[in-house]
């Protein structure tokens, strides 16, 4: 019985680290992209970010891999992962209209 008590737990602490949800990180803008890219790109780019950040938003939903990834460590892997991918992907966000301001791009560009 204690045998089946460890498996079940080893297998329980299994499936919740690979229940970890991944998102992905969104780069900061580098020196090439901020002097190279037009205000049409710097949009497009923009509209990419925000895209990335509902599908974070979407993808952290409660589901079936949330139950999992709290048996193992209470759904904080899942937590520091969201905040982790928004705090980039709003970084970014953050430089690119920086780069919109510095190139006077206006709305209709």
């Amino acid at each position: 019985m204690k045998k089946l008590i460890l498996i079940a737990a080893v297998t329980a602490a299994a499936l919740a680290g690979c229940a970890t949800k991944n998102y992905g990180r969104q780069g900061e803008l580098t020196e090439f992209e901020k002097t190279s890219m037009t205000c049409r790109e710097l949009d497009l780019e923009m509209a990419k970010v925000h895209g990335y950040l509902g599908h974070v938003d979407k993808e952290s939903q409660f589901d079936g891999r949330s139950v999992l990834s709290f048996l193992g460590d209470f759904g904080m892997g899942n937590i520091m992962e969201k905040n982790a991918a928004m705090e980039a992907a709003n970084k970014r966000l953050a430089q690119l209209n920086a780069a919109r301001a510095a190139k006077n791009c206006t709305a209709s560009q």
